[in-house]
């Protein structure tokens, strides 16, 4: 039954989404309420708020070597490395937001989310870890931004693919957070995930309104912060020798 909810979930997800239309890239999107520009950094505060990505990065590298449960090793590995990678890729965006910089934006976050829901996959739902999971994920994350990409290029525009490898996780782990049982990866830790994932949202939603109540920065900067500490609770999830 666990098991019948998930892949039914997974396919009305798909089924929705083939039947509506391309989703194009709104253009609003790039129009962020904190433009301010500090020591010659566009929209500094978006760009600076990426550091924490880059430090939970290099903190999950360094906890790597004494990793516990060496099955989980490759996720873990492309969580970190992919963590890193969305410091930089996210900071290039913000300093000139266009669909260019945000595919450098995007990518890196999709292989984290895709090694995120393979780790939880394996440990949880599949009764013997399955490998080449991780890089069947990994390979239809990347593939969505390159459609999305592509899409762009030739005038029409469609999330879809993206809007799916990005939102169904989200859909799925808390359900198989509730329905298997824990073997290595915290509860507690993964719930802390989700809902700090929720409150980046929150913040990303209301920018101006953040801005505003601030007077210095915007929600979206506030956002990345909560997102960073999201990652945080996935990479201390793994447990490490002698913790």
């Amino acid at each position: 039954m666990r098991y019948t909810i998930l892949a039914l979930i997974s396919v009305i997800a798909v089924s929705v989404l083939a039947l509506v239309g391309p989703i194009p890239q709104d253009p609003h999107y790039h129009l962020f309420a904190d433009s301010q520009q500090i020591a010659g950094i566009n929209h500094f505060w978006n760009v600076a708020s990426n550091l924490p990505f880059l430090l939970v990065g290099i903190l999950g590298l360094y906890r790597y070597p004494q990793l516990l449960h060496k099955e989980s090793s490759q996720g873990y590995l492309l969580i970190c490395v992919g963590t890193i990678l969305v410091s930089l890729g996210s900071s290039y965006y913000h300093y000139e937001p266009t669909n260019q910089t945000l595919f450098w934006d995007r990518l890196p976050m999709t292989v984290t989310f895709m090694a995120l829901i393979s780790l939880l996959i394996n440990e949880r739902v599949n009764k013997k870890p399955q490998p080449h999971l991780l890089w069947w994920l990994i390979a239809v994350g990347v593939a969505s931004v390159l459609y999305w990409a592509w899409s762009e290029s030739i005038g029409q525009g469609d999330l879809r693919p993206y809007a799916l490898v990005q939102f169904l996780p989200i859909a799925l782990i808390p359900l198989i957070l509730i329905m298997f049982p824990q073997r290595y990866l915290n509860n507690k830790l993964l719930v802390a995930t989700l809902c700090l994932y929720f409150i980046a949202k929150a913040l990303e939603h209301f920018d101006a309104e953040i801005l505003s109540a601030t007077g210095f920065m915007g929600g979206h900067a506030i956002k990345h912060v909560a997102a960073a500490l999201a990652t945080g609770c996935v990479v201390y999830a793994n447990p490490t020798k002698g913790e």
